[in-house]
């Protein structure tokens, strides 16, 4: 025969996990609602971020970048070399195009090293410079 208060123990638990699972159930249906705003609020604010990002770096560089839609710079080929060639033939220095395009110097030692890449917001800067002359990028810079 089993022992009745072992038997009233097990009901007495069972019953109350029951009325916890009850009473908390909205709560946690509340809580994982409100974890899933805060991650779409996390993710708004980080896509909001990186578009003012940009629009700083298109807005807070020289005259050069004036640039044209994002889609347009993802069809710029450039390369490190092409980078370098065109620095030379415009007889700038890093720190030059570096203030031109409102990078660090370097950013753009890394551009033509080729250990890294211009991001879209600074690729239509650098085709407006193959268009350029030494004359009017001297005249950019102040010199």
């Amino acid at each position: 025969m089993p022992n009745l208060a072992v038997l009233l123990k097990d009901e007495i638990g069972r019953l109350a996990r029951k009325e916890v699972r009850t009473s908390c159930g909205p709560l946690q249906d509340q809580l994982r609602d409100l974890k899933k705003t805060v991650r779409q609020q996390r993710d708004t604010i980080s896509r909001l971020e990186k578009a003012i990002g940009q629009v700083k770096a298109t807005s807070g560089a020289e005259k050069i970048l004036s640039a044209p839609d994002v889609g347009d710079s993802a069809q710029i080929r450039l390369s490190a070399s092409s980078i370098k060639k065109h620095r030379k033939r415009l007889k700038l220095s890093q720190t030059e195009l570096g203030k031109l395009l409102n990078v660090s110097t370097n950013t753009i030692v890394r551009w033509e090293a080729g250990t890294s890449k211009p991001r879209a917001a600074y690729r239509p800067g650098i085709a407006q410079l193959r268009t350029m002359g030494v004359r009017e990028v001297k005249k950019m810079l102040g010199d």
